[in-house]
């Protein structure tokens, strides 16, 4: 009997083991991922909340609706958003409350234009946040719309 290794034995033994490790890796990242998903959906659907309260406020003639979009925005604010945003979204939004009033406005000055840029700024900011929590490679906004700063 020789010494050396017996290669018909650990040939097989060793792809065994590759094989296992591969399906091992390979289950914990899916696992992981399927972890990931429902918090990711969450903070696309807020993310989508947030932007068409926002652009309510910013395009609005109608004080009802208007004075809607006001309140959801603080409860966002202050609640959920807060859970799911990255800096630069938190950024826009500090941004936007910095010029929206908390409390309820009379007669509010509508459409409030003053909003339109941070609305906007807001919308880049969840398109860039939505595309890198899913791993989507959209193609670079070519235009900057037209809005009162």
């Amino acid at each position: 009997m020789s010494s050396g290794w017996n290669w018909t034995t650990m040939v097989p033994w060793a792809i065994s083991l590759a094989a296992l490790g591969a399906g091992f890796y390979q289950f914990t990242e899916n696992q992981a991922q399927a972890n990931r998903e429902p918090f990711l959906k969450k903070q696309l659907e807020l993310g989508f909340e947030i932007s068409d309260t926002v652009a309510v406020l910013a395009s609005t003639v109608d004080e009802t609706r208007w004075e809607k979009a006001r309140s959801d925005f603080w409860r966002l604010y202050w609640g959920q958003l807060s859970i799911v945003e990255d800096k630069a979204v938190e950024r826009a939004m500090v941004e936007l409350g910095r010029v929206l009033p908390l409390a309820t406005v009379p007669e509010p000055s509508l459409p409030m234009k003053s909003l339109q840029g941070p609305s906007y700024r807001l919308a880049h900011a969840i398109r860039q946040l939505s595309m890198n929590s899913w791993d989507v490679d959209l193609p670079a906004l070519q235009t900057e719309r037209q809005t009162d700063r």
